[in-house]
């Protein structure tokens, strides 16, 4: 099997897992992206060589109760990871949890070439380059499982609907491009406004 069809197949059973009584409430899919105890930290960034999924949701009920108890805007509460309920499936990829996305993780980025670890030759430099191709290929693939998610139509029929995807990392700037990456672009207008008004962007990055 490849990491990809290991990511595929584990991100199904994640949104098969979603209690069906709670499914007509949700209204967005939440990939976090995160990574481990493996890191190494240069110019105060975390270049991860150990990236995890972790698929959640964020539900109706829980929004209004985010913008009734806060002092936040609807919009804020609606689409900030940091309101949502974010009740994650176990997690998938380089994690203890998955020993064999763990193994295939290791054996892809090897055959790849990206693979370094603390006590090699590189230079800090190298290293913070292989750290961004680590960082770049698991965001890729994370991508390609929530547009398979849709393209298959998995979604719709755990859902009863199409609902976007968020894709983030809260260590790392990515989630407008993942995001929108991630999703057919009628399903995110809403999010994308959010997200150009919170970050002050005045056109698509």
């Amino acid at each position: 099997m490849s990491l990809r069809d290991h990511l595929w197949q584990a991100g199904e059973r994640a949104l098969d897992a979603i209690p069906e009584k709670l499914r007509a409430d949700i209204y967005v899919v939440s990939f976090r992206i995160s990574h481990g105890e493996h890191s190494i930290r240069i110019d105060d960034f975390d270049y991860p060589y150990d990236p995890y999924l972790a698929i959640g949701y964020n539900t109706e009920d829980h929004f209004q109760r985010m913008a009734d108890e806060t002092s936040v805007d609807a919009a804020e509460a609606r689409w900030s990871y940091a309101y949502m309920l974010l009740e994650e499936a176990p997690p998938i990829g380089h994690h203890p949890d998955d020993p064999a996305g763990t193994d295939l993780y290791l054996a892809e980025v090897r055959s790849l070439g990206l693979w370094y670890d603390h006590t090699g030759d590189l230079s800090e430099e190298e290293i913070a380059e292989r750290g961004q191709a680590l960082a770049d290929h698991f965001d890729d693939l994370v991508i390609d499982l929530a547009r398979h998610l849709h393209d298959s139509g998995r979604i719709e029929k755990v859902f009863g609907r199409r609902i976007p995807v968020v894709v983030f990392d809260m260590f790392r700037p990515i989630e407008g491009e993942a995001t929108r990456a991630a999703n057919p672009p009628e399903l995110i207008t809403d999010y994308l406004a959010y997200y150009r008004a919170a970050e002050g962007v005045t056109e698509d990055r």
